[in-house]
């Protein structure tokens, strides 16, 4: 049930009627949207959610990420009437703990109420602070402090954040020490919310404690309910409003208290309790010869993959049917690191590179040539016009020695080269394939297995695509740096999940250029400082955070057009805001009739402008539409006036946003095959990607523009390609 249920004087109707049909609604988060989509999948009841829910594995890298609650074991909870863990609640037990709750009036900002209850081994004591005004309220606070001192050791448990917010703004407000206080304090909802789902239908300490055998004397409490006491006390002055709030306050920490021990139990006797289940993997119940039985089957199944008899334990005691003896090492399958690679048996061709010219130390001091040579391996690609084929490249090259110092210097060249095994036309087809062909990295490997006999592992490419990234890094800033130069610029943005923790991929593009950057929120802060000094036009979709752009906009009418007409398949019957739409259509039908007869052009566009005026004049400034679905576009027009018809009033402004899905939608395709990426890994990735699709618009080949070792697109001239046979 909602939160407004507890204020409704339909209250009671409306519970008994969720009762007796078993709605979705009786879960506190169960809000109308996700019961509407539930109802999609013919869920209609408390019950038939409850077996929706499947355990599921956690991810290996999901580190701390949070854990969202899940509707459907609560709702299997409560069918089952066990306690389901999803993570064991970590409280450690004390010898002495204190609970803590307060009474207060959130409009007014004032507390009135501080309870204290205090656990001292079997002894529990209780000790309540009232304050009759507002001048009071630092002295209870102060009272309770000083009874937490008497405890230093002690942790102070509360549930929810009010209690913490109301010593934060104490310790604001009235200047009071609440330090050691604060640093003490215990949130019990925190080792609950989507880690511990109790038999119940909400989180609501009222509920958990009913589950773990707390009581109230007075019917039906609740937050707002003291509140109302608070109010009446003030007004009469009656004793018994008083009385019944410090009996409130006391079942509060009692039921705290209460809750902590169960937490408690849980931890530690999970596993021995029938009444406590896993979600990851649920238990399974047996008898102890059920159990040695169950290991036993156990045991052969895992003898079953494919490796088992190569990989089996085997003691050798003799050498049996020219069999390996016992005492030779066993064979390794491993392939050789790579300071232990060996060259292809391949003609190298050698490569003359110059020596060292100067002294670094000595920078007056010219080098003098020397007898010795060093020399730097590299295997390489070599691209023709009938195909590609493996080489050997050597790099030779003089020492030169410093007469001053005496020191001898490697040629510049090869002190580059140094680590790098492989040539730059090697790495530039690894990254044709991973970001134009989206291969992952396991085909990469088996295909450079197969043509080329070369072994390169995971971290080897993601190690490749970091030295392109690096070599390229000035592409991006010229194609950054020409985006920020055009008069007309498309932004979007996608999520991806970087080791299971979702974060956003922005793209920019001017229809030429194309360039990706990784946050890991979808705040435009970084967007608003980029563009604070342009002057051109941001095309993009009707996000928020977009209207803080410090520049002109033209919103996106393709989104407008789908969000309408999938909201008119929703609502067929619905007339008002059928006759709403069907003006918008009247609009929006003689303008695109135009722009595909003459363009985007502004002589033949702007005749439009009148009945744009017409149309928010009859149909949006002042109306009113009752329909809730009308009002949303009503607002959306009416919020969005001057950027939904820019493309009217200049020349070349275009009317969607599909130039930005456009340079995005391969992300999305790589999203789906790839699943997750790593952070390191996808900022190299997107760096490539943005090349490669400012390439792609430019109708130009993205691995001919690596190979030739060009650093700006717009000067790469690609050869005409031939035509078709």
């Amino acid at each position: 049930m909602g939160k407004h249920c507890l204020t409704c004087e339909f209250q009671e109707h409306c519970s008994a009627e969720a009762e007796r049909t078993d709605s979705l609604f009786l879960l506190d988060k169960m809000t109308p949207k996700l019961v509407a989509k539930y109802n999609k999948k013919g869920i209609l009841t408390l019950t038939q959610i409850s077996y929706v829910f499947r355990p599921r594995r956690r991810r290996k890298n999901a580190g701390n990420l949070p854990t969202p609650f899940n509707v459907e074991l609560q709702a299997l909870a409560i069918r089952t009437k066990k306690i389901y863990l999803h993570e064991r609640p970590a409280l450690p037990q004390h010898l002495v703990e204190l609970f803590l709750d307060i009474e207060g009036i959130p409009d007014q900002g004032f507390d009135y109420l501080v309870g204290v209850l205090v656990k001292d081994g079997e002894k529990t004591t209780m000790h309540s602070f009232w304050a009759d005004t507002v001048e009071e309220e630092s002295r209870i606070f102060n009272e309770c402090l000083d009874v937490a001192a008497k405890y230093p050791d002690a942790p102070i448990y509360h549930y929810g954040s009010y209690e913490r917010h109301a010593f934060e703004r104490a310790a604001k407000q009235q200047g009071i020490d609440c330090e050691d206080c604060l640093r003490r304090m215990v949130n019990v909802n925190g080792p609950i919310y989507g880690k511990v789902y109790f038999p119940t239908r909400s989180n609501r300490l009222k509920d958990l404690g009913v589950a773990v055998g707390a009581s109230w004397s007075m019917p039906k409490p609740s937050g707002i309910q003291s509140i109302v006491w608070r109010y009446r006390w003030e007004d009469t002055g009656d004793n018994d409003f008083k009385t019944t709030l410090l009996s409130y306050n006391q079942a509060d920490c009692h039921a705290l208290r209460l809750l902590t021990a169960e937490l408690q139990s849980l931890s530690n006797a999970a596993d021995s309790r029938l009444d406590v289940d896993f979600t990851d993997k649920p238990k399974q119940l047996c008898t102890p010869t059920g159990e040695s039985i169950h290991r036993t089957f156990d045991g052969i199944t895992d003898s079953a993959h494919a490796d088992y008899q190569r990989k089996r334990i085997r003691l050798h005691t003799q050498d049996e049917g020219g069999d390996r003896p016992a005492s030779s090492p066993k064979p390794s399958n491993r392939p050789p690191l790579p300071s232990q690679r060996r060259l292809p048996s391949l003609t190298p061709k050698v490569i003359h590179v110059r020596r060292k010219m100067t002294c670094p130390n000595h920078p007056e001091q010219s080098l003098q040539p020397t007898n010795k040579t060093c020399q730097h391996f590299q295997t390489d690609l070599a691209f023709s016009k009938n195909g590609v084929r493996k080489r050997l490249l050597k790099y030779v090259g003089q020492k030169a020695s410093c007469p001053i110092c005496g020191r001898q210097y490697p040629p510049p060249a090869i002190i580059r080269l140094k680590g790098r095994m492989f040539g730059h036309s090697f790495l530039s087809w690894i990254a044709y394939e991973r970001v134009v062909l989206m291969l992952s990295v396991s085909p990469i490997t088996q295909t450079f297995a197969a043509l080329f006999s070369e072994t390169v592992g995971r971290s080897t490419i993601c190690k490749f695509m970091h030295q392109l990234s690096d070599d390229y890094s000035i592409t991006e800033t010229l194609l950054l740096r020409r985006i920020l130069r055009s008069p007309i610029i498309h932004v979007d943005e996608t999520k991806i999940s970087i080791q299971g923790r979702n974060q956003y991929v922005w793209v920019l593009t001017d229809g030429t250029h194309v360039v990706f950057r990784l946050t890991e929120s979808r705040e435009t802060a970084w967007v608003n400082r980029l563009l604070s000094g342009y002057k051109g036009v941001l095309i993009s979709d009707f996000y928020p955070g977009y209207d803080s752009m410090p520049c002109r906009q033209q919103k996106c009418l393709v989104h407008l057009i789908r969000d309408l007409n999938e909201d008119l398949w929703k609502n067929p019957f619905l007339g008002e805001y059928e006759m709403f739409v069907a003006r918008v259509r009247d609009l929006l039908v003689p303008i695109f009739e135009d722009i595909e007869r003459y363009g985007l052009k502004k002589r033949h566009l702007q005749k439009h402008l009148n009945s744009v005026e017409r149309f928010y004049r009859q149909t949006i400034d002042g109306v009113q539409w009752h329909s809730e679905v009308v009002q949303k576009y009503q607002k959306r027009f009416a919020r969005y006036r001057a950027s939904l018809f820019l493309f009217l009033t200049e020349d070349g402004i275009p009317w969607n946003n599909n130039t930005a899905e456009r340079a995005i939608r391969h992300l999305a395709i790589q999203r789906k095959i790839s699943g997750s990426f790593y952070l390191k890994g996808a900022t190299d990735y997107l760096t490539m990607l943005g090349i490669a699709q400012s390439c792609r618009f430019q109708d130009k080949s993205f691995l001919r523009f690596l190979l030739s070792e060009e650093r700006d697109v717009d000067g790469f001239k690609d050869r005409k390609r031939r035509g078709r046979s």
